[in-house]
């Protein structure tokens, strides 16, 4: 049973993948000059887990940028304001 749904959507229409909670979810948006790629997924406790990574070209991995929960991630962008 999926856990995760992802899209995407570009020149060729929209597309997606599902992913469980053994497998988790990893997207990666490229291009030539740098990658954004974000990973979901559950840990032990049931909480869900987000890890952002970039790159400088396009790549499915990178380095690691943030790695915490959504409420986290959130009080970032809200701090950033």
């Amino acid at each position: 049973m999926a856990t995760f749904y992802g899209q995407v959507s570009g020149n060729r229409g929209t597309g997606s993948r599902l992913g469980s909670r053994a497998s988790g979810l990893t997207v990666s948006a490229q291009s030539w000059n740098g990658s954004v790629i974000t990973q979901l997924s559950y840990d032990s406790k049931d909480t869900l887990k987000i890890k952002l990574s970039i790159d400088d070209g396009s790549s499915f991995y990178g380095e690691t940028v943030f790695n915490g929960t959504l409420e986290e991630l959130k009080a970032i962008f809200k701090k950033g304001k």
